[in-house]
């Protein structure tokens, strides 16, 4: 009789476990970057459902106190990712950025981050509670 309340406590917790999600976690290579390296962002499904997510990522620089979005002049294809449970799926971030004063019109001059600390914001979705905004911090050095 024992195994079966054991069992009947299990399958209450997978259940409310499963109820909460999206459960991810989401990670860079390292902390600190260099002008010109790539990060990889990495997904890693640690739930029981699905989880979805495109290409688009945004990056943000923090100054003065607030997080401010960088104009990165990236163009993303339109790419859903789905991700099962258990599984893992990497990305590379461009460090790079458009002037203000740039046009996205034509061949863009991207240049390198200069030194700070940023976070790369990516959207990912999952059953039950729909889409989150999963970010992680870096830092940016000479």
């Amino acid at each position: 009789m024992r195994w079966k309340s054991g069992a009947a406590i299990a399958l209450i917790i997978l259940l409310v476990w499963g109820l909460t999600g999206p459960h991810f976690y989401i990670e860079l290579d390292k902390s600190v970057y260099h002008r010109g390296e790539e990060p990889v962002l990495r997904i890693l499904n640690t739930g029981l459902a699905p989880i979805s997510f495109g290409e688009v990522y945004l990056l943000y620089r923090y100054e003065n106190g607030t997080w401010t979005q960088v104009r990165t002049g990236l163009i993303f294809i339109a790419i859903l990712h789905w991700l099962m449970p258990f599984q893992s799926w990497e990305q590379k971030v461009s460090l790079k950025y458009l002037p203000e004063n740039e046009s996205v019109k034509g061949i863009p001059s991207l240049h390198d981050l200069p030194p700070g600390r940023y976070r790369v914001v990516k959207e990912v979705c999952g059953w039950p509670r729909g889409c989150v905004n999963a970010s992680v911090e870096f830092e940016v050095k000479d």
